[in-house]
């Protein structure tokens, strides 16, 4: 009976055994692997867009007279055949210089000026279809503390009055293409000069280049011995006068 006994468990034991191999899952080795950082997804890149949509501005198209070069040496837009002013902002400036070239006709996404001839441009396209759009960062149009070096003469015809982004009379463009800038309470003072036909001398510092020839005037006039000194940059507020209670009162010092 003990000999049947143990035939008879030999192949319950048996069994068990093998249910119990097909029920465990067999190891897997796995060996070591040096993981590679995966590149994060990105947006694609557009070259000719920017982040805004900018379709629904009405789109212009004109041929490019000149660069309105800046007394620092960029540009602030460029000027149509119609006489159209043209502002980008300074930020994109030498990106719009590299992009169009005078003589190109271009279609300009932008703001027309009411009752001005001037546009604020979003978005200029080149006639090969490259475009560039402003990147909204806002820079001062031109800084006088910047400019070093001998003074420029320049004087000829007036073109055109000239105006900033935001409307104001702010100089004048000369025939020969040279810009000159002046501060919007001086051009204000000195207008009759700045109308187109007028003869006008003026004497400042600034660029001359490729991209044109532009100066902050400190003397303008009619000519070279009529010339009136005048403010280069806008000039500050003023305090209260010598002797009063607030003479030597810094503003802001008490605000710490």
């Amino acid at each position: 009976m003990r000999h049947l006994s143990f035939f008879c468990a030999a192949p319950l034991v048996a069994a068990l055994a093998f249910s119990a191999a097909v029920a465990a899952p067999a190891r897997k080795v796995v060996s070591p692997q040096i993981e590679t950082a995966q590149p994060a997804h990105t947006a694609p890149q557009h070259s000719t867009q920017g982040v805004y949509d900018l379709s629904p501005l009405p789109v212009f198209t004109g041929r490019i007279e000149q660069f309105l070069p800046s007394t620092h040496g960029g540009i602030i837009g460029f000027i149509l055949t119609d006489g159209t002013q043209v502002f980008v902002s300074v930020a994109e400036g030498h990106s719009f210089a590299g992009l169009i070239k005078p003589g190109d006709t271009v279609q300009i996404s932008g703001l027309k000026g009411v009752g001005l001839p001037i546009i604020r441009a979003f978005e200029v396209t080149s006639p090969r279809g490259r475009s560039v759009q402003d990147n909204f960062i806002s820079m001062p149009v031109h800084s006088t503390e910047m400019i070093a070096g001998p003074d420029l003469v320049q004087h000829g015809e007036v073109w055109m009055p000239l105006y900033s982004v935001g409307g104001k009379l702010t100089g004048a463009v000369l025939k020969d293409h040279a810009v000159i800038y002046l501060s919007p309470a001086e051009a204000a003072r000195v207008a009759s000069l700045l109308q187109p036909g007028q003869m006008l001398y003026a004497v400042g510092t600034g660029s001359s280049g490729e991209l044109g020839t532009a100066i902050d005037a400190r003397e303008i006039g009619p000519s070279a011995d009529k010339l009136v000194s005048v403010t280069v940059g806008e000039v500050p507020p003023p305090g209260p006068p010598a002797g009063s209670a607030g003479y030597d009162v810094i503003p802001g010092a008490g605000d710490h």
